[in-house]
């Protein structure tokens, strides 16, 4: 396990990402007191975050889906006990974050994107043109494929630094997440 930084005991480089790291999710978790021991990549991952909100097609709650389902594909139990709070700030219910865990949606434009989604995080962005079709005529912009490359790029790598890092789980535990039910194969 690496060394959770306090925050209070940060200086330098490390201060100024935990410094946004409040700024943009209101605290620092232990996932960011572990990233925080190489503060030029929790700040670039912090950086992308920060643009990827700005100018945003996706909804906050689209977004939570997209993460959702990433932390799911990813086997990351942390980032899915993180996003089941965060999800229910925007308006999603409990259910709705447990199917989006799943892949599956009620809305047929939740459902395009989360398919989108599952076939990007599978598929390292080898995506069908079936599926590329389905989530246009469901109304999303490429801008709005784009964004969803970039939020699963921000969670990607947080995911990896949780699963190399392992720091102590802070937030309720989502006991229906199964990794080997919701994870992707790990072929």
């Amino acid at each position: 396990m690496f060394k959770a930084i306090d925050p209070s005991q940060a200086t330098g480089a490390q201060l100024a990402a935990f410094e946004e790291t409040k700024s943009q999710f209101g605290g620092v978790v232990n996932l960011f007191r572990v990233a925080g021991n190489a503060p030029n990549v929790l700040s670039g991952i912090l950086s992308f975050n920060k643009s990827l909100a700005q100018d945003r097609e996706l909804s906050n709650a689209q977004v939570e889906l997209v993460a959702m389902l990433t932390s799911a594909l990813n086997r990351c139990d942390y980032c899915v006990n993180v996003h089941m709070q965060v999800g229910k700030l925007y308006g999603l219910k409990e259910s709705q974050l447990l199917d989006a865990m799943a892949g599956k949606a009620e809305k047929l434009q939740d459902q395009a994107l989360l398919n989108y989604t599952n076939e990007v995080v599978r598929n390292r962005g080898q995506v069908t043109e079936e599926t590329l079709n389905a989530v246009a005529v469901a109304g999303f912009s490429d801008k709005a494929l784009l964004e969803v490359i970039g939020v699963i790029g921000v969670y990607t790598s947080l995911q990896y630094i949780r699963h190399v890092a392992n720091p102590e789980n802070d937030f309720p535990v989502v006991s229906e997440f199964n990794p080997e039910i919701h994870g992707a194969s790990q072929d």
